[in-house]
Order: structure tokens, then sequence, then C-alpha cells
């Protein structure tokens, strides 16, 4: 049986994985459809796109094309702290 401090240490075995395997990948991409999907229904509604909904877009776009670059070079692992969900600091 392993022990607690040897669970920690394998949760921190990263292998590569596509990106289309992601988990962040995805949650990023529905947050940004789900963001987006509201603004461009009240353009089609009043067919027109405005600066502040185009602004509004691009702001969203950028926030995920940042948390995607990050999931990409992302060297380290993380971890939670004790009280929360997720894998813990290891020991060392």
């Amino acid at each position: 049986m392993e022990s607690p401090s040897s669970l920690n240490q394998s949760t921190f075995t990263t292998t590569a994985k596509s990106i289309f395997v992601s988990k962040t990948f995805w949650g990023a991409a529905f947050t940004a459809m789900a963001a987006i999907a509201p603004i461009v229904g009240t353009a089609v509604e009043q067919n027109k796109l405005t600066v502040d909904q185009t602004v509004k877009i691009v702001v969203i776009l950028c926030g995920t094309g940042a948390t995607l670059a990050g999931r990409v070079q992302a060297k380290d692992a993380v971890y939670t702290p004790e009280w929360a969900p997720g894998p813990n600091k290891p020991e060392s």
C-alpha cells in the first residue's frame, strides 16, 4: 500500500498530452463561447455589432488566449491547500 506522501508525489508526475484532451482547454473554450454568445445574440437582434460589443468580445478572447497559453507553457504542477479539493503540496 502506498503512503499518502507517495500518492501525492505520483499526482505530480506529468506526461505530455494533446491540448485538445486538456480539461483546461475545453473549460476555457466553453467559457468563452458562453460569454460571447449573448453579445452576438444581441448584435443579431439589433442587426449591428457596436464598438462596445466588439471590445467585450476581444477582451474575452484575450483572456481565453492567456489561459490557454499559460496551460501550454506550464512546467510545474500546481497544488491546493489541505482544506481544498485537489492534490496537496508534496512532502519534500
